[in-house]
């Protein structure tokens, strides 16, 4: 695979990936892991995976046998799952795959037929798009257990016999947006947001909304002399996080950062102008940025905005996806920032694992249980680094990274 373009270099986080000598024991962050609010941080300790039996293939597959794909994804309802399937038709064309593609709705129950039914057909290889991460642990056991290999997609289910998980890192791109915020509102400006998540509990949302803070409050220690390391500042973050998720706001006055309250969008634009409203009535007198789990609640965000006369007076940030809609506002200036996280991309480079496995001979025998993109994001300054001219494509231009094992994540 290709590594990433020079953007996505500029600006992975290398903080994410790396931690600090272990010569004083392990940060209490990496205790916590797994965690619903933490998906995408990397513990430097992390176990080895090369013990589980996984069901991968022991040889690369003969040219004139035919692989099978059993493709199972939660839901062709928006945009950006619409793109994940497009471009994983295409490559696996490419290829001569046959991709067998059911759809389950968001029902787990639908997910764990589809995957039975696959098993019943004897695919090669399945990918699954959790609808349920216990659920789908469960479901990647029964095909392992049946001699065939899991690869999931968008969500790190619970800890099982998966391949890998093919994934945007959410806490990642929500940690180097906050920081750009922080950057952008300077040392004496005081921060008061809002949030809007796509709905509590889900992993990407929560991972999203507590890089941003977490992010900001990184910024915020090394711009006031807080003395907060990453670590401190991401279990700092953390905490905060789980405050508001609990209580609805918080202050962090030494910071000079406070979080009003938090709305719930559904991951759409109709979803992040609702809760945009709601916010707007109760706290539009005071408040200087909004923090958008992703683009299409943060354009929801932006109409209430202009509707309300606020537009230019509250900043929006959002933690992903980089449509081109999005990278036309950040171009503007209308939106500050955006993390990079494309369906396409994320559907190529699934495919392009199961081409790595069975015709190039790729070990994939220790990959962590979520294979994350490097961390990135786009603002004002680079978004023409990463603007396709092509219209065909919805999202930013992008290369598929190289997947990293678990001894090349521990450097």
């Amino acid at each position: 695979m290709k590594h990433v373009t020079k953007a996505f270099a500029l600006l992975a986080s290398a903080a994410l990936l790396s931690g600090p000598a272990w010569a004083e024991g392990k940060h209490e962050i990496y205790t916590l892991l797994p965690n619903s609010a933490l998906s995408g941080v990397i513990d430097p300790d992390m176990a080895d995976r090369s013990a589980i039996a996984k069901a991968l293939p022991v040889a690369p597959r003969a040219p004139d046998d035919k692989l099978v794909i059993g493709w199972t994804e939660i839901t062709l309802g928006n945009p950006w799952f619409v793109a994940v399937v497009d471009t994983a038709k295409a490559k696996a064309e490419e290829y001569g795959y046959e991709l067998d593609v059911q759809v389950a709705d968001g029902d787990p129950a639908k997910t764990s037929a589809q995957i039975d039914a696959f098993i019943a057909k004897g695919v090669d290889v399945i990918v699954l798009d959790p609808t349920d991460l216990a659920a789908a642990a469960a479901d990647a056991q029964r095909a392992v257990d049946a001699g065939i290999p899991v690869i999931a997609l968008g969500t790190v289910p619970d800890d099982s016999p998966l391949v890998t998980t093919v994934l945007a890192n959410p806490y990642g791109n929500g940690f180097e947006a906050g920081r750009y915020v922080a950057q952008t509102m300077g040392a004496e400006a005081q921060i008061t947001a809002a949030a809007i998540l796509g709905t509590v509990g889900n992993s990407t949302s929560e991972s999203r909304v507590n890089g941003l803070i977490t992010g900001i409050i990184y910024e915020r220690s090394e711009q006031l002399g807080l003395g907060l390391s990453k670590e401190d500042a991401m279990l700092t973050g953390f905490n905060k996080f789980q405050e508001l998720k609990n209580h609805g706001s918080f202050t962090y006055p030494e910071a000079k950062f406070d979080v009003k309250a938090m709305g719930v969008g559904f991951w759409t634009e109709e979803g992040g102008l609702d809760a945009a409203e709601d916010i707007l009535t109760a706290h539009g007198a005071t408040l200087n940025l909004i923090l958008a789990e992703n683009d299409f609640m943060g354009i929801g965000a932006l109409t209430a905005l202009e509707n309300a006369g606020l537009k230019g007076k509250v900043l929006v940030a959002c933690a992903a996806d980089g449509f081109r809609v999005a990278l036309d506002l950040v171009k503007s200036g209308d939106m500050l920032v955006t993390g990079l996280n494309a369906g396409s991309m994320t559907g190529q480079a699934a495919v392009e694992l199961i081409h790595e496995i069975f015709d190039q001979g790729l070990d994939a025998n220790n990959l962590p249980l979520g294979s994350y993109f490097p961390s990135a994001i786009v603002t004002k300054d680079t978004v023409d680094e990463v603007y396709d001219t092509d219209t065909a494509n919805p999202f930013f231009k992008y290369t598929v990274p190289p997947f990293k094992t678990i001894t090349d994540l521990r450097g």
